[in-house]
């Protein structure tokens, strides 16, 4: 599968997922893009975990082992970890949303609050969700590159604006 066509069988889920929760799903698209190299990656084929999500010790779900990437003092290391696995891609995308929800280090850092899908990346890393420094630029390529804003919700007037205009009193 391509690049594109993976960004259109996930779009859909990602979409719903993000509805009601103030996550853009151009961002969620590209993380899914960048974790699982566009579906390619054995924890996302095979477990239905686009995101990388490991498994605490709180994870009642299925596990699964694989070797993975880590920046510890801005250096990568390689390290065995214990990923989530889910039945479907809609279980994955939903439990993402409902790990960054009950993670409170998301909403201190402004995840929740964010005005763009740019901003939205930079407190991910804040917040502590990835290890690599560069993560929110390489978001950011991909939500350009691929054009994802598309998928974002249309922005909304703040209902206590006025958007008539008077014609009795001209400037």
């Amino acid at each position: 599968m391509n690049s594109s066509s993976f960004i259109t069988q996930i779009a859909p889920p990602a979409i719903q997922a993000c509805q009601g929760t103030n996550l853009f799903p151009s961002l969620m698209i590209a993380q899914a893009c960048l974790e699982s190299n566009y579906g390619k990656s054995k924890l996302s084929a095979l477990h239905h975990n686009y995101f990388g999500i490991k498994a605490s010790t709180g994870w009642k779900g299925k596990t699964v082992a694989y070797q993975t990437q880590e920046f510890v003092n801005n250096k990568p290391v390689t390290v065995k970890q214990s990923f989530r696995s889910y039945p479907s891609l809609i279980a994955g995308f939903a439990d993402r949303v409902r790990f960054l929800q009950v993670n409170k280090r998301y909403t201190l850092h402004g995840v929740f609050n964010s005005t763009s899908p740019e901003e939205q990346a930079r407190c991910f890393l804040k917040a502590g969700y990835a290890t690599d420094p560069s993560y929110p630029q390489k978001l950011i390529s991909i939500i350009t590159k691929y054009n994802l804003k598309q998928y974002d919700p249309p922005c909304k007037m703040p209902s206590n604006i006025s958007t008539t205009i008077s014609t009795t009193n001209p400037m």
